[in-house]
Order: C-alpha cells, then sequence, then structure tokens
C-alpha cells in the first residue's frame, strides 16, 4: 500500500452504495411504516431473509442491546454478482450509524483492491472473500480491515435492483445521452437508451446505471446517471403509492435480499434510527490503479492500492462515529484474527479468476 494521499468524501455516491443503503436502512423504514396494512407479509418477508442466515452469525443479542440503549451500530452491505460459478461480492460497504448525532457514514471498499490474506502470503483481491469464506469470512475480515465492530450484514443480488424497479413500475430518467448496452443476460445491444426524458423498466435502468465507456465523461458519467437512478428508485419506494402496493415490492425484494437481523430488531432500527438517514456522509477510499502479477493465477490482474496513512486515519474516523474509543479494539482484533487464520489454514486452492 502507498502513503501519503488522502480520502475524498464525496456525494457522488455510486449506483450500488445508494441500492444497499435502501436495503439496510430505507427499506426498513419503509416497512416500518407499512407494517399496519402489511403485517403478515412484513412478518413473512422478515423470516424469509433471514432463515439462511450461518449458524454462527444468527445470535445478534449483544447489537440488539445496543439498538434499545441507542448505541451507534454498523451495517455490512454486499452487492452480489450473479451466480456463474463462485459468486462474488461486486460491491462491498459499510454504514456506520450514530443515532444520537443522527448521521451516517458510508464506506465502500472497492472491489478489486489488493490483499494479503491472514497467515499467509497469498494476494487476493477483496471480492474474493466472500467466493471463498462466504459471508462469516468477508464479516471477520472487515472487522479486522476496518477496526470495528460489525453489527449487522444485509447482501443483496444484482438481479435486486431489476425487479425492484420493476416492482415500482418503472422509473424515469433524463438521459444525457444515447447508447446502447448489454442487457444482464449479456446480450450485446439489448438495451437501446436515447437521449432525454424516458421510462425505463428494471433491466433498462440496469444498463443506464452501468455503462461506462460509452460515455464521454467515463466514471464521472456513470456516477451522474447511477445517482439519477437511486434518487428516483427511493422517491419512488417512498410514495404513498408504493407503500399502499407493497405486495410486489416484498415480492421483489425476498428472493434477493439476506440478512441477520431480526424483525424486532429491523423495526427498532425503523422506528428509532430514523434520523440518522437524514445525514449521510459517503466516504471513497482513494488510491492508486495498478497490475500486480499475481502467483495465484500466474498472470498480472488489475488491482487497486489504497493509500496506506488515510485507510488509518479512515479507520479512526470510524471508531470515533461508533464511539469506540481505544484506538483497536482489542477484543474484537484477537476474536477477528483467531477466526479468520483458522478458515484461511483450511483453505484450498480456488479454480476461479477475479480479474
Amino acid at each position: 500500500m502507498r502513503s501519503d494521499k488522502h480520502i475524498q468524501k464525496t456525494n457522488r455516491n455510486k449506483w450500488f452504495k445508494r441500492l444497499l443503503l435502501l436495503a439496510a436502512l430505507l427499506f426498513a423504514f419503509i416497512i416500518g411504516s407499512a407494517v399496519g396494512y402489511y403485517g403478515y407479509q412484513v412478518v413473512q418477508l422478515l423470516s424469509d431473509v433471514s432463515e439462511d442466515t450461518p449458524e454462527e452469525l444468527q445470535d445478534t443479542s449483544e447489537s440488539d442491546e445496543s439498538i434499545r440503549a441507542m448505541h451507534p451500530i454498523s451495517i455490512l452491505i454486499l452487492g452480489l454478482d450473479e451466480e456463474d460459478g463462485a459468486r462474488r461480492s461486486d460491491s462491498i460497504m459499510v454504514a456506520t450509524i450514530n443515532p444520537k448525532e443522527e448521521t451516517t457514514k458510508l464506506v465502500s471498499i472497492p472491489r478489486d483492491t489488493l490483499i494479503t490474506l491472514p497467515n499467509s502470503e497469498r494476494q487476493e483481491k477483496f471480492n474474493a472473500v466472500y467466493a471463498i469464506y462466504g459471508i462469516t469470512g468477508v464479516i471477520d475480515f472487515v472487522e479486522d480491515y476496518l477496526t470495528i465492530p460489525i453489527s449487522f450484514y444485509a447482501t443483496l443480488n444484482f438481479e435486486g435492483l431489476v425487479d425492484l424497479v420493476d416492482a415500482v413500475g418503472g422509473i424515469t430518467v433524463d438521459s444525457p445521452l444515447s447508447f446502447t448496452v448489454q442487457d444482464s443476460e449479456e446480450n450485446t445491444d439489448a438495451i437501446e437508451i436515447e437521449e432525454g426524458v424516458q421510462e425505463l423498466n428494471g433491466e433498462e435502468a440496469l444498463g443506464y446505471a452501468r455503462m461506462r465507456k460509452q460515455d464521454p465523461r467515463g466514471d464521472f458519467g456513470r456516477q451522474e446517471r447511477q445517482r439519477q437512478v437511486i434518487e428516483t428508485l427511493i422517491e419512488d419506494l417512498l410514495s404513498f403509492g408504493s407503500i399502499t402496493n407493497l405486495t410486489p415490492i416484498l415480492n421483489a425484494v425476498r428472493p434477493n435480499l439476506q440478512t441477520n437481523m431480526t424483525g424486532q430488531q429491523i423495526m427498532a432500527v425503523a422506528s428509532n434510527y430514523r434520523g440518522a438517514a437524514e445525514t449521510i456522509e459517503s466516504i471513497e477510499i482513494l488510491g492508486v490503479d495498478d497490475y500486480v502479477y499475481i502467483p495465484e493465477y500466474g498472470q498480472e490482474l488489475y488491482v487497486y492500492l489504497p493509500f496506506e496513512q488515510n485507510l488509518l486515519e479512515l479507520q479512526a474516523e470510524l471508531r470515533e462515529h461508533m464511539n469506540i474509543e481505544d484506538p483497536v479494539n482489542d477484543e474484537l482484533e484477537d476474536s477477528s484474527l483467531e477466526t479468520i487464520e483458522g478458515e484461511f489454514e483450511e483453505e484450498e486452492s480456488s479454480d476461479t479468476s477475479f480479474d
């Protein structure tokens, strides 16, 4: 890692940041607003999205106490790609929520971040951790990487955006340019976007948000389109029409969302932490792009190298936001490293490439 650079705080949120925050917080608020009308469906949804939680992550009693006392909490949120072989975490985000300050900090960890596996000299990309070790391994690794405890997790499939947009009846966007892009099944030029105001269904919204190469502004143009999609989707989800037509939205979320939050915890967050959603600070970890030879794959791969000094500053900022006084939570560090090292010692060579 390299030093002496800076972490940029920006309002240019990548499309999956807002979508995943929606899964963890905003959707909970919608559930809280609609529970009086759709109590049974909400209870069933909460049961469905938590039923596959690994046994070691099911006990959230400590976090439950934090919610009751309105202490800060954190949520690890992963966006998962299609199920072709081992699934990768294409988007990795941590939200720290301080209800008394009424603030939320969102940190996105670039999927291509180069890491060294604990108790090993093997290098990998950050998104490989989920593919090899599952959600438990990711939680352990992120806790050590950011030096904060993770209270809860939520995962959302890419398919979730498509279904969610369709569930609200599509969205209206004002495209700055015309282009064609492949759909989620990789059919070339399957989606045609025209310049100007238009209605998009779920597949079209996903293509609109993901295209980069044809935009003369590159990532800046893509980020603007992503923000437009999410802001429009949020407005639609918070509208009275969506609340009174909750069934298709619940059906869209149910197969695509997974979390270890209980129904009671989600309702408590929806009720007591609502104010924290009013002030959201997005933090991007800046670094440099590079190509590094990784022996595991026998080739050079594109990687992202965060700036070390400011990663330390980010860790301190998150600990302060969660009211963690110690420079490093020793108990967390010890337990996390023991768990990670034990899992990585059992590691077998993976055939999956993460280029």
